[in-house]
C-alpha cells in the first residue's frame, strides 16, 4: 500500500512522507502516481514550501510504471521544485549517484540512505533548516 500524507510525527503541512507499506497491491502503482499530482498541489494557491520523507523500499514498478512515472515527473516537475526544500530518500542501495540524480531533477538538496532512523533525523532537521514556521499573528 502506498500511504501519503503529512508525516506522522508532527502534523505540519510542510512535512511530508509517502511511504511504502507491503505488501505490494495492484492498484499501489496508480496511487504513487497521483502523488505527483497532490504533490503539485500540495499547499493550494499559497504554494508553501515543504520537506518530503520517501520510504518506497520494496515497491516496484513494471516498465509501463516508469515509463508513467517519468511522464507524470516532468510534467509536474516545476511546481513540485519550486517549493520542495528537502529530500529525504531511504533506500536499499544508497549511492552518490542516485542522490544526485535526485538533486539535479528536483534542484534541492537531497539525501539518500540506507537507514530509516538516521533518515528520520536528516529529515526533521532539513525541515527545520529549510522550512520557515508560520507564526500566529
Amino acid at each position: 500500500m502506498i500511504l501519503f500524507d503529512r508525516h506522522e510525527a508532527r502534523s505540519v503541512p510542510t512535512a511530508l512522507a509517502l511511504r511504502f507499506q507491503p505488501p505490494q497491491l495492484p492498484a499501489d502503482a496508480g496511487a504513487y502516481l497521483a502523488v505527483f499530482d497532490q504533490l503539485a498541489g500540495q499547499g493550494g494557491a499559497g504554494g508553501e514550501p515543504f520537506t518530503l520523507l520517501v520510504d518506497l523500499r520494496g515497491f516496484r514498478l513494471d516498465h509501463a510504471g516508469e515509463v508513467a512515472q517519468n511522464r507524470v515527473a516532468k510534467a509536474t516537475r516545476a511546481a513540485i521544485a519550486g517549493r520542495l526544500r528537502a529530500l529525504v530518500l531511504v533506500t536499499e542501495t544508497p549511492t552518490e549517484r542516485k542522490r544526485s540524480a535526485f538533486a539535479q531533477f528536483w534542484s534541492t538538496q537531497v539525501l539518500v540512505c540506507d537507514d530509516p532512523i538516521q533518515a528520520e533525523t536528516a529529515f526533521w532537521s532539513l525541515h527545520d533548516q529549510l522550512v520557515p514556521t508560520r507564526t500566529a499573528g
